[in-house]
């Protein structure tokens, strides 16, 4: 077995060194440190995770040699087999029904329902839009339509959209567990409170990605990690990310995951470690 040794310097009026000994690379995101674990290495610029608790599947898009084209595979975090999925050649976005398990996937010509037993995504409807992000929370779904960069609500299995409100140059968003929709344009970060009145965000001017657990919602810029305040539109840092994510998502049990480059990580919360502090000689 071999150790990591990781070196964290603490600014105080009495300067001090703090060692952290594990036998993996961690993370440390706000007071809190992460095991972090590669899944695979083998699929590249993979983005749009999307994770099934059921399965413990890791659903994303990759672009693909073969195909010339973005393509759709799955990772199993315990197992970490792999597999590429069938049925789809142009894959915008990708989703996961937490309630049911259903897998849902975007094309240019519309939505795809993925069938674990055949191992093909299949196109259901919305042939008329060019989808290029999914959210289902709360029972609803909600895409993102390129040809004009609004919010569709999803009806009716996926047979029909309606628009919802009027936020025009969308480029992503995100919905909460208290049906709050947080979206970013070109003109800024914005809130509708629950689906309606729309608040803009006063600290923020662009976010990159939204993650939403039962409780908060956050937001990752190019400064970091922020809580994002929907109500009062404000948002307060509360983290220095030491990657820039391609993607990033929450799991089960305080999990993360996130891609950058060709990399699939998981961060797995550590819950107990020792800590040595070393005193630093003054006079070096």
């Amino acid at each position: 077995m071999f150790y990591v040794i990781t070196l964290v310097t603490i600014l105080s009026a009495e300067a001090k060194l703090r060692v952290y000994l594990t036998d993996s690379p961690i993370q440390k995101i706000g007071g809190r440190l992460y095991k972090e674990e590669l899944l695979t290495n083998r699929f590249k610029d993979p983005k749009e995770l999307a994770y099934d608790s059921s399965t413990r599947n890791l659903y994303f898009m990759y672009m693909d040699d073969e195909l010339q084209n973005s393509g759709r595979a799955y990772i199993n975090i315990i197992t970490k087999n792999a597999n590429k999925i069938k049925g789809i050649s142009r894959n915008k976005a990708t989703a996961v029904d937490s309630d049911t398990g259903d897998v849902y996937f975007g094309s240019d010509n519309g939505l795809y329902k993925y069938d674990p037993v055949t191992n093909i995504a299949s196109d259901i409807g919305l042939y008329n839009m060019n989808i290029f992000k999914i959210v289902i929370r709360n029972n609803e779904m909600f895409i993102i339509d390129a040809n004009n960069h609004m919010i569709y609500k999803i009806y009716d299995l996926g047979l029909r959209g309606v628009k919802v409100g009027h936020m025009k140059t969308v480029m992503d968003f995100d919905v909460d567990y208290k049906r709050n929709i947080h979206f970013v344009t070109m003109c800024g970060v914005f809130c509708a409170i629950n689906g309606g009145e729309v608040v803009k965000n006063t600290d923020l001017n662009v976010v990159y990605h939204f993650l939403s657990d039962e409780e908060k919602t956050f937001g990752v810029t190019d400064d970091g990690l922020y809580e994002i305040d929907c109500w009062n539109g404000t948002a307060n840092k509360v983290a220095t990310l030491q990657f820039y994510p391609r993607s990033i998502i929450f799991g089960d049990y305080g999990d993360i995951f996130y891609s950058v480059d060709d990399n699939i990580y998981r961060l797995r919360p550590i819950n107990s470690y020792l800590v040595y502090n070393v005193k630093k000689n003054k006079n070096n």
